[in-house]
């Protein structure tokens, strides 16, 4: 991979100080570097843009979980590779850590494997109409009431019209890689990311029947608002719609995968340990 685009979130990387030490050993390995022109950042070696460049091979994040989901979107736009280095509190998303970027030479010797990563699409389903998200999920759909009163009142229903009905604040529907996230917060099985699967992990339910269920990732999930209030649904944090009595939402594996890099002497359990390790220590 000889062309490279950064992608720092400013917000975290205050005067791109990392972005620039991580230009510099992109440089040093003779990598075309890009940057965008509206960051107003110039170094000796990087080349500026205003439209994403064609050429380009590879994205490298620097910021926390929320850009790397952010920036998915362009990812997978442009047909590119994703890396992530963090600056977030653990950022399981992101494979480098800012004390670790010598790392990045291992790219010039092609030490490093390429991960296509399961994603969910999402469609809401209103009185016979319907509207798919343009936006798919790197981690998950959630599904909760609007406020913090009342409770959701909800049918979880798969490909073979089996169904479970819950009273709870909601419900998370995650990626493999998603396993790590929310999910696991609220109880949720941790998946290998490599085993393609939908996880469905309940939030706070209102039942002993509390556990995750790991369904096929071929499934056609549906739910369907069974109670009075309005629900939300979300994608990555970011809000899709909502969901009136009767209305559905059907979740299943897209047709794109995320294409994330990773350093051979990595790996998804030695990664997760690692940041939960970090997450222990945090004050």
């Amino acid at each position: 991979m000889k062309n490279i685009v950064l992608l720092p979130n400013p917000s975290k990387d205050k005067g791109l100080r990392l972005t620039r030490l991580v230009a510099e050993k992109l440089i040093e390995y003779k990598h075309v570097v890009y940057l965008s022109d509206e960051l107003g950042f110039s170094l000796d070696g990087i080349t500026g843009y205003k439209n994403f460049p064609k050429d380009a091979e590879l994205m490298i994040v620097i910021g926390g979980d929320g850009s790397m989901l952010d920036a998915s979107v362009l990812a997978l736009e442009n047909d590119i590779a994703i890396l992530g280095v963090n600056l977030g509190k653990v950022g399981y998303l992101s494979e480098v850590e800012p004390e670790n970027i010598d790392i990045l030479g291992q790219i010039s010797e092609n030490n490093y494997k390429i991960n296509e990563m399961m994603l969910l699409e999402a469609t809401h389903i209103s009185k016979g109409e319907s509207k798919r998200s343009s936006r798919l999920a790197v981690n998950d759909v959630i599904i909760s009431h609007n406020s913090f009163l009342g409770i959701a009142e909800f049918k979880l229903e798969n490909s073979f019209s089996d169904y479970v009905k819950y009273r709870a604040d909601g419900i998370i529907l995650s990626t493999p890689q998603g396993s790590t996230a929310y999910s696991l917060s609220a109880g949720g099985a941790i998946v290998s990311h490599i085993i393609d699967s939908i996880v469905a992990t309940p939030i706070c339910p209102h039942s002993f029947f509390n556990r995750s269920i790991i369904f096929n990732p071929n499934e056609k999930l549906t739910l369907e608002n069974d109670g009075k209030t309005e629900l939300n649904v979300s994608i990555d944090g970011r809000f899709f719609t909502n969901l009136a009595t009767g209305d559905k939402c059907v979740i299943g594996r897209a047709n794109k995968k995320l294409k994330m890099l990773t350093f051979n002497d990595n790996n998804m359990f030695s990664t997760l340990f690692k940041k939960m390790k970090i997450l222990e220590d945090i004050k």
